[in-house]
């Protein structure tokens, strides 16, 4: 199953579909109070998830950019910078995603 399609909107502790006011999520159960913190954890999922697709094809074309400078060109510290670099780049996009929990088998 795909996630709901971004942007997504904080509204306090809750996460809405922008365009549909849709609810994704919310960051405290209902039956606790919203705090500072449940507030400012929605806005950081929320700013992670809308940056996501757009990050992601950033670190791909980063990642065909350095892969393709021939090393002959690449003089001290470059080289090692670029080496580093593209090994950050490719062990991140080589993450695999995190699969969604199964469902509880418990009411």
């Amino acid at each position: 199953m795909e996630h709901t399609p971004t942007p997504w909107t904080a509204n306090g502790d809750f996460i809405l579909h922008t365009s549909t006011g849709t609810h994704i999520a919310t960051t405290m159960p209902a039956e606790l109070p919203v705090t500072p913190q449940s507030v400012a954890n929605a806005e950081y999922i929320v700013l992670a998830c809308n940056a996501h697709a757009d990050l992601l094809a950033a670190c791909i074309r980063a990642e065909h950019v350095l892969d393709s400078i021939p090393p002959e060109i690449l003089v001290p510290p470059w080289d090692s910078w670029t080496v580093q670099v593209l090994a950050e780049l490719q062990a991140a996009l080589a993450t695999p995603p995190v699969e969604p929990e199964k469902e509880s088998t418990y009411p």
